[in-house]
C-alpha cells in the first residue's frame, strides 16, 4: 500500500518544503565570508608569566685531560721501529749487492766496467745514475744503463763506440771513434778489428796534427758506404809525407783527398766521394787499371798510375799487432 506524501493546509509537499529549506540553509552557510580567529585580551585582564620545567640535557662526562708526555714516549717507540728497520734493511747481508752483471762489451772488458761501477753497497742505496757516470769515465763507453734486480743483483747495459779507424803509436795499436774516444788494443782486440782501415801518419813531425773527430766520423760513413757504392773496401788512410791525405782500397787504387788540415775540407769530403761515384759508368773500381783518383778539384778528378797498395801501406798492415 503506498501512502500518499503529506501536503500543508495550503497543500505543498511538506518533504519537499523541508529539503529546499536544509539546501538553502548550507548554501548560506557554505558562502558566508570566514573571519581569522584572533587572540584578543581583554584591557582588565593580567597577563602573567609562568615558569615551565624542561628535562635536563644528560651530562657529558669532560674528556680527560691527555698526557703529553705519554705522546711523546709512543712517537719515540714508533720512530725507533723505523730506524730499526731502516738499519736492518741496509745491513743485512742478504740485501748486499753479490752480482754484477754486465752487457754489450765488445773490446772492454767486463772486470774493468765493473772496478768502475763501485757497487758493494745495499741494493737499496745503488744510485743509477751515479753508477752509470763512473762508468762514463771510461774513454770507450759511448752510453750507459744501469738497473737493479732484488734481493742483490745490479745489471750494467754498456754502449761503446764503433770503432772507424785504427792508428800504430809507437808499439801500440789504438782503436778510434767519433768524438775523439780511442782505446789501446790487445793483440786479441786488433785481430778482431783487422777489417776496420788502418791510419797511417807519414808526416814529419812539424806538420803532423791531432786527428779531428770530425775527421774521423765522417771516414767512418765514407768506409761504411764503400761496399756498396764501389764494391771494394777501405783498408788504409794515408797522410804522405807531403801532408795530402787519401784512402787506399782493397783493389788496390787510391783516392787523393788533398789536404784536409786546411778550413771546411772535412766537410768537403762527402762531395768529393759523390764526384768519384759519378766515374762509374767510365772506370772499374772492382778491377781497376788506374792505381789513383784524384778529387783535389772534384769538378775535374784526375785518373792515372797503375793500381797496387804501395809497400809503406803494405808494409804497415803486415806489421800490426793483429798480423
Amino acid at each position: 500500500m503506498i501512502e500518499a506524501p503529506r501536503r500543508d493546509p495550503n497543500g505543498q509537499d511538506l518533504e519537499t518544503r523541508h529539503r529546499v529549506r536544509v539546501r538553502a540553509v548550507a548554501t548560506a552557510i557554505a558562502d558566508r565570508p570566514t573571519r581569522a580567529r584572533r587572540f584578543e585580551v581583554l584591557p582588565e585582564m593580567e597577563l602573567r608569566g609562568t615558569v615551565r620545567r624542561r628535562r635536563a640535557a644528560p651530562q657529558v662526562p669532560p674528556p680527560a685531560p691527555e698526557r703529553a708526555g705519554h705522546r711523546r714516549l709512543v712517537a719515540a717507540l714508533v720512530l725507533i721501529a723505523e730506524v730499526a728497520v731502516l738499519a736492518a734493511v741496509l745491513w743485512v747481508p742478504a740485501f748486499r749487492v753479490r752480482a754484477v752483471t754486465v752487457t754489450g762489451t765488445r773490446l772492454l772488458d767486463s772486470a774493468q766496467v765493473v772496478k768502475a761501477a763501485d757497487v758493494s753497497q745495499s741494493i737499496f742505496t745503488v744510485n743509477g745514475d751515479a753508477v752509470a757516470a763512473r762508468v762514463r769515465t771510461i774513454p770507450w763507453v759511448e752510453s750507459v744503463r744501469v738497473t737493479t734486480a732484488l734481493p742483490a743483483g745490479v745489471r750494467i747495459a754498456v754502449t761503446e763506440w764503433t770503432p772507424m779507424a785504427r792508428v800504430i803509436r809507437g808499439d801500440n795499436e789504438y782503436a778510434l771513434a767519433a768524438r775523439g774516444a780511442s782505446l789501446r788494443l790487445t793483440a786479441a782486440q786488433a785481430a778482431a778489428l783487422s777489417t776496420v782501415p788502418l791510419l797511417l801518419d807519414l808526416r814529419p813531425p812539424a806538420l803532423r796534427t791531432s786527428v779531428s773527430p770530425e775527421l774521423i766520423s765522417v771516414l767512418g760513413t765514407a768506409a761504411a758506404n764503400f761496399p756498396s757504392i764501389f764494391g771494394v773496401h777501405v783498408v788504409a788512410y794515408e797522410w804522405d809525407a807531403t801532408g795530402t791525405f787519401s784512402l787506399w782500397t782493397s783493389a788496390g787504387w787510391q783516392a787523393v783527398l788533398g789536404d784536409v788540415g786546411v778550413p771546411g775540407a772535412v766537410a768537403g769530403i762527402p762531395g768529393q766521394l759523390t764526384a768519384l761515384s759519378v766515374l762509374r759508368s767510365a772506370l772499374s773500381f772492382t778491377h781497376p787499371t788506374f792505381g789513383y783518383v784524384n778529387l783535389e778539384d772534384p769538378s775535374a778528378p784526375a785518373v792515372g798510375g797503375t793500381p797496387g797498395l804501395p809497400s809503406q801501406v803494405s808494409g804497415a798492415l803486415l806489421s800490426t799487432p793483429a798480423h
